[in-house]
């Protein structure tokens, strides 16, 4: 007969969600029995937030910087775990390639009072809403010139009022954080005896009318435990929460969106080109989308940071072969209007995420506003929490991640039976 292992409680994934989950947990019930189980093996841990070293220069693999003004729960949890960071001014430039110039503030500033006017547009996706103002040539240069399209078929009000599009085209005080050195003291905290990498969890079961379930894994384990948190991503959830695969669900008004980072190290001859072209971080016409020095002495750069259509058709041209490292110079070259066959790559990293961040459709079912919709997402059922990026007012930050552990792992769930 197979063993069944017990605990307190299961957290499923081991992304910042989860960990901050587990640490909680620690502060407000230490002798509670608590266990992750991470997908991935150990070079994974920690999902979209870690660092690596390429050619000498520390790169993020997921996660980009935090926002003084903004992250505050993020900048409370690195002082409390005494992880360092630092302060610097984020700034940005257009390619002169774009055509015609960018003004994302004035037409954000114009579609926001716009969407205002009619309240019979609310509940519309972004593009449904815009298109139709400004016209197909203004509404692709608007794309382009905001460097992402992640919000493109989102509840139009939660890109214009909870998105954060001001990011995208303000200059402001970012932070530099050692992603890796976060998850590591955080794994520490938690315990790693706490953690199990490698294990899949398949299916999750419920045994009783209030709490308790049976968590199986892919490799034939089964856990026992009284509560259970997903920290995971929307297609896990759809795979795991009991009904949240059904048509009507409101786990269907989530959806995942592929992302891609890109990393290259140029020659010593591309090295002064790269720098006179890219001296900041420079947004780009076509797939690449934003272009990012991390090491220019050394010749790194983070060469695409796209999503969507842009992601999905790089993805098959990652590879570090020559012949890929010509296409990205070539393209390069187009993007930044950089003589032809004057680039040279050596060298090339990706991080491709097949969902790597989330959106909201447009809010249906009887919900005033999205508030009232994350609040009942969070709960699907008695003991079990969904926690994460993908379910928070700010999803595709670090920032999202934790409040969304705030606002439900609190010292009442964690301590009342069911």
């Amino acid at each position: 007969m197979e063993k069944v292992l017990n605990y307190d409680i299961i957290i499923v994934g081991g992304g910042i969600a989860g960990l901050y989950s587990a640490y909680k947990i620690q502060k407000f019930a230490p002798h509670a029995k608590v266990l992750i189980l991470e997908k991935y093996k150990k070079k994974w841990f920690g999902g979209r937030i870690g660092n690596v070293d390429f050619h000498g220069v520390s790169v993020v693999n997921g996660a980009g910087v935090g926002r003084k003004e903004k992250d505050k729960l993020l900048i409370n949890l690195l002082n409390e775990l005494d992880v360092p960071f630092h302060e610097f001014q984020k700034g940005h430039q257009y390619a002169s390639t774009i055509h015609p110039k960018c003004n994302v503030k004035k037409t954000f500033l114009f579609l926001r009072r716009e969407y205002n006017k009619n309240k019979d547009r609310q509940h519309i996706t972004f593009k449904k809403f815009a298109l139709p103002l400004l016209g197909k040539e203004d509404y692709e240069n608007f794309l382009i010139c905001s460097a992402y399209t992640d919000y493109e078929n989102e509840d139009a009000y939660d890109t214009l009022y909870n998105y954060g599009f001001e990011d995208n085209y303000e200059d402001w005080v970012a932070l530099s954080i050692p992603w890796k050195e976060l998850i590591n003291t955080l794994s520490h905290k938690v315990g790693l005896q706490n953690i199990k990498i490698s294990s899949d969890v398949v299916n999750i079961e419920k045994t009783g009318a209030e709490c308790g379930f049976l968590v199986h894994t892919k490799k034939g384990t089964t856990y026992s435990c009284a509560k259970v948190i997903i920290a995971t991503t929307i297609d896990s959830v759809l795979k795991l929460v009991p009904g949240a695969s059904m048509k009507n669900s409101i786990y269907q008004q989530i959806r995942g969106q592929p992302f891609l980072r890109l990393y290259a190290k140029f020659s010593k001859s591309s090295i002064p080109v790269m720098k006179h072209y890219v001296p900041t971080n420079t947004v780009v016409p076509g797939p690449l989308h934003r272009i990012i020095p991390y090491g220019e002495n050394q010749g790194i750069y983070m060469i695409a940071y796209t999503d969507n259509e842009g992601a999905t058709f790089l993805k098959d041209k990652l590879e570090n072969t020559s012949e890929n490292r010509d296409f990205f110079c070539r393209l390069l070259e187009v993007s930044l209007g950089i003589p032809e066959n004057t680039l040279k790559i050596t060298s090339l990293l990706d991080f491709y995420w097949p969902i790597g961040t989330h959106y909201y459709t447009p809010l249906k079912g009887n919900f005033k506003n999205r508030a009232e919709f994350i609040q009942e997402a969070q709960h699907p059922n008695p003991g079990m929490l969904i926690v994460g990026e993908m379910i928070s007012e700010n999803q595709g930050w670090t920032q999202g991640a934790l409040d969304s552990v705030e606002k439900v792992v609190t010292k009442k769930w964690i301590t009342t039976p069911c």
